[in-house]
């Protein structure tokens, strides 16, 4: 990760110079939510300060909410943009289930722009992400793991938003990761475990895929709208069925 080596001359204390900098790096999209920060002694080495100043610093991060402790030991980004975004339209969505479409026309707008940019822009790196999350989501379809189905179809879309290099679009994206994760498990219910829809599923996965992998700009964004039409089709055919009580 790009860290910058902190001055010794630096007029500000040097765990405020340290918090700026990883401020900067998250707000540049360098560093991302989920991304984990170095070790603490590798850090501190990287930026070339004592570690009870960037203690200090990571301490500070934590308690404004641009961090979090992580299970395993040290500190993960937090996404700083989903108790703004998600928690809004998460309870609208308890108000008026109906509004799900809603999300998916947002969906289908910003995935759409997401893919052109992610095969225009991709780096190596970035497509390398993008395969090992296609790969995770094909292994699952394919071994019917329905389980993690969702998280694994979400993990796809999102690796191809960070790979646009476009912070607004990027963040705007995972803001909304809880609502479109909970949007997927839907979906994947909704097929009722039909394996010939999941197979359309994953085929529009596959092609989105591989156009972005291509750098075909045009042919990822046409993917992106035919997977999400198919998806919406799914909803509304779902909303229009009668209540339960009516089949009976």
């Amino acid at each position: 990760m790009p860290f910058t080596p902190i001055p010794s001359f630096a007029r500000k204390r040097i765990s405020d110079v340290v918090s700026d900098q990883i401020k900067q790096l998250i707000s540049a999209g360098t560093l991302m939510p989920g991304d984990r920060l170095p070790a603490e002694r590798d850090l501190a080495a990287q930026l070339g300060v004592s570690r009870p100043s960037l203690r200090e610093a990571l301490i500070r991060l934590e308690a404004d909410g641009y961090i979090e402790t992580s299970g395993r030991g040290g500190f993960i980004v937090v996404d700083v943009t989903a108790p703004i975004i998600s928690k809004p339209l998460a309870e609208l969505l308890l108000q008026n289930p109906r509004t799900s479409a809603d999300i998916l026309e947002l969906r289908q707008g910003l995935e759409a722009i997401s893919t052109v940019y992610a095969a225009q822009r991709a780096t190596a790196a970035d497509l390398k992400r993008i395969g090992a999350a296609f790969k995770a989501l094909k292994a699952a379809s394919l071994s019917n793991d329905r389980a993690n189905l969702a998280e694994l179809d979400a993990a796809f879309h999102l690796a191809i938003a960070d790979s646009t290099h476009n912070v607004a679009l990027a963040h705007v994206m995972h803001g909304i990761h809880t609502l479109i994760r909970e949007g997927m498990r839907r979906y994947h219910r909704l097929i009722d475990y039909d394996d010939s829809m999941e197979k359309q599923l994953m085929s529009q996965h596959q092609a989105i895929y591989d156009a972005v992998i291509a750098r075909d700009a045009q042919k990822a964004r046409k993917a992106a709208e035919r997977h999400l039409a198919f998806v919406r089709e799914m909803y509304e055919g779902d909303a229009a069925k009668p209540p339960a009580s009516m089949n009976s």
